[in-house]
């Protein structure tokens, strides 16, 4: 066992697991690891990380961008992110409000603008299978346009009918940025980058939810809730422009650019005995390739397809993923702490109605309490994610596991306090100040463990991600927007005592999946690879144990 991890009897060598430094701490002293000697490593305070996967030696190859280039494409993502993040509660503190104007329960309120969460989890697979077909980009400029137009429809939406299909076609809009930035994260950044970037991804939907409704309780207070939609579809139209110009096509197959370079160390059979061991490839002997394509070219919309399976055959590849481990992991620990999370904003308009007579804008404020939750957890946590792998990986003889992002799964406790001690002091006739500090332990355990999961989702499925992340995205928003027809009638009839303690069990939950994951996740990891037929990940060759 490696730190618990139980090793695989199966395979030499799992996937996933690979030489991170070239430096390792054997009995206390620092060594080099001769396989790392020729492969190539990250620059600066980096200098002694391997970089996995290695990138190739094609300048289009998204790994070989300028650094520039790789940050105004992730910043863009992110900004994105948060605008995403803050449409689909804007307008939960003003439930009780426009149940009043439109003369129906909070429910019903709470359910039209719900339709958001069905376009969510119903377009999210089909935008998982154009982003393969056609591209990232294409279908970047796509959702952040759709999501500008309906932002428009909805303000001037007299009822809740026209409510209704606005936000269905908002959620349309808003699936690419919750599920296609992770595949964009493992096609531009290694292994040891990806940690801090899945915390700014998860910290920017986080704070899009967090300050979505503080800023709106005061539009709804002052003006009307019409004048939220106005207000956010000032940025999407600049998140328009930004995408445009500055997030390029992101889609390469680097396995086609390195078999080139893969031939000639075969023939020559002196880099292979290191293939088998780090699964990473020689930087010796560099094959021609073609001129850097130039910035105005990257800024056509249409790259042609990438891939020659027909779209229904894309639609339906992830489904065999349902019966991979991770799925369920990743569906648990990520996506269903993410609908616990949710109900909160969705609820805290009848909550904080009940317990401290708050209206409109006293609700927005508690929003604030989030806020510092996600802003601690980027500025404690984004950091030390990546530094604690290499960390970890020097220990373990230089030897990286993908389960070493596990440990950060420890989070989700600080969820399981803030609802116990919320409900708990509820019950005492706590101050609003107590309520607020629980949502800050529960936006900071979201915003570590969930960008950990996601991390280790990358790390074991590589380009398949994509795929599961869409599977985990639709049934969270299937459960989200079923929970919207009765969360706030819940509230009612048990109690918020009751009520936050049932999603206190359900972290809890929750959170002990993450237990098995850590201790198997290795063996998981080889039987995906033995499986090429059902996951589409063909097993390296010599890794078998015989």
């Amino acid at each position: 066992m490696t730190f618990g991890i139980l090793d695989d009897r199966y395979l030499e060598k799992v996937p996933g697991t690979g030489l991170l430094s070239d430096q390792g701490i054997v009995h206390g002293h620092e060594v080099a690891i001769d396989e790392a000697k020729n492969l190539k490593r990250g620059t600066g305070k980096y200098a002694h990380v391997v970089l996995i996967p290695q990138p190739s030696d094609d300048p289009r190859d998204p790994l070989n961008w300028p650094r520039w280039k790789k940050e105004a494409c992730f910043w863009t993502l992110a900004f994105a992110a948060s605008l995403d993040g803050a449409l689909s509660p804007m307008v939960g503190p003003g439930y009780v409000l426009l149940s009043k104007q439109f003369n129906v329960s909070v429910d019903d309120v709470t359910s039209s603008f719900g339709f958001i969460l069905l376009g969510l989890g119903t377009f999210m697979l089909a935008q998982n299978a154009l982003a393969v077909k056609f591209g990232h980009r294409i279908v970047y400029l796509f959702s952040v346009s759709l999501m500008f137009i309906s932002c428009i429809w909805c303000a001037l939406s007299p009822n809740l009918a026209s409510i209704r299909a606005s936000r269905l076609f908002q959620g349309f809009g808003m699936s690419a940025l919750q599920s296609l930035v992770a595949s964009t994260l493992e096609q531009i950044y290694c292994v040891h980058e990806r940690g801090s970037r899945s915390v700014i991804w998860s910290f920017s939907i986080m704070a899009g939810i967090t300050l979505g409704p503080l800023i709106c309780s005061y539009v709804i207070q002052n003006l009307s809730w019409e004048f939220g939609f106005w207000f956010v579809s000032i940025p999407l139209g600049m998140t328009m422009i930004m995408v445009f110009f500055f997030v390029p096509e992101t889609t390469f197959d680097r396995n086609a650019a390195m078999r080139p370079l893969k031939r000639r160390d075969s023939d020559n059979g002196s880099m292979e005995k290191s293939l088998a061991v780090s699964e990473v490839e020689s930087v010796e002997s560099r094959p021609s390739f073609p001129a850097p394509p130039s910035y105005l070219s990257q800024l056509k919309i249409w790259h042609g397809t990438f891939s020659d399976d027909r779209l229904w055959r894309i639609f339906l590849r992830p489904f065999p993923f349902l019966l991979s481990p991770v799925t369920w992991f990743l569906f648990l620990s990520h996506g269903m702490q993410t609908v616990w999370l949710s109900l909160v904003p969705l609820c805290s308009s009848t909550i904080f109605t009940l317990e401290y007579d708050f209206n409109a804008t006293q609700i927005g404020l508690t929003n604030l309490g989030g806020l510092v939750g996600i802003v601690l957890a980027m500025l404690v946590i984004g950091p030390l994610n990546d530094w604690g792998i290499v960390w970890i990986s020097k220990r373990n003889g230089g030897i990286y596991e993908p389960e070493f992002r596990l440990v950060f799964m420890l989070s989700m406790l600080f969820g399981v306090f803030g609802y116990v001690g919320w409900a708990v002091g509820n019950d005492h006739q706590m101050p609003w100040i107590g309520a607020v500090s629980c949502i800050t332990m529960l936006n900071f355990s979201i915003v570590v463990s969930g960008s950990a999961a996601v991390t280790y989702l990358l790390d074991t499925h590589g380009e398949n991600a994509l795929h599961i992340l869409a599977l985990s995205n639709f049934g969270k928003n299937m459960v989200l927007y079923g929970s919207t027809f009765f969360a706030n009638g819940m509230v009612l009839s048990r109690g918020v005592k009751v009520s936050l303690l049932i999603l206190g069990a359900c972290q809890a939950f929750c959170w002990s999946s993450s237990v098995p994951m850590y201790i198997f996740g290795k063996r998981v990891r080889s039987f995906i690879a033995r499986h090429p037929q059902i996951f589409g990940r063909d097993l390296p060759s010599e890794k078998r144990v015989i």
